[in-house]
């Protein structure tokens, strides 16, 4: 479960998805999907934290390594609701090589679900700074789902090892 900020006036999440991008058998940029949501714009902190990403793509471009994912332990927390992993009743498709980005108005708490099938045992790493917890290392597939706590659909976002990521949406802008 996370909370949700809002911008003028509305409590917003923000789904984004971008697919690698290609020169023969390099990337230039791995393939992403994430769920951020508006903070405060005063503060020196960052001011559309995510709540959720991902990367994966191989081989993936130097000076990386690997993919990622990462989620947001301060603003979300663990929950017994179901969020089944589906794009069922949504609408979108494969994301562009430069990005596509949709915003939700959305309750004050969404349910948020993510998963990773990782090439190789990976261990979650605390961030230093704050509450964002990563793991890296090889992806082979990542989903993101976002429903209400009523269980009405928001979003659905996945990342492929192939470097294709997809976003789909119901009702956002």
């Amino acid at each position: 479960m996370c909370r949700v900020g809002f911008s003028n006036g509305a409590r917003l999440v923000v789904i984004t998805a971008q697919s690698a991008a290609r020169n023969g058998d390099a990337l230039f940029w791995l393939a992403q999907a994430g769920v951020t949501t508006p903070g405060n714009p005063l503060s020196k902190k960052n001011s559309n934290p995510t709540l959720v990403g991902m990367t994966a793509g191989w081989p993936a471009p130097p000076p990386l390594t690997s993919g990622a994912l990462g989620y947001e332990n301060a603003r979300c927390g663990a929950t017994t609701k179901a969020v089944p992993l589906s794009r069922r009743s949504l609408v979108g498709g494969v994301a562009g090589t430069f990005g596509d980005d949709v915003r939700c108005i959305v309750p004050r708490t969404v349910l948020v679900r993510v998963r990773a099938t990782f090439r190789e045992p990976v261990a979650e790493e605390p961030n230093k700074a704050g509450g964002f917890i990563t793991a890296s290392g090889r992806i082979s597939t990542g989903q993101i789902a976002v429903r209400t706590l009523g269980g009405r659909q928001i979003a659905y976002a996945d990342v492929a090892d192939s470097g294709r990521a997809r976003m789909f949406t119901r009702g956002c802008l």
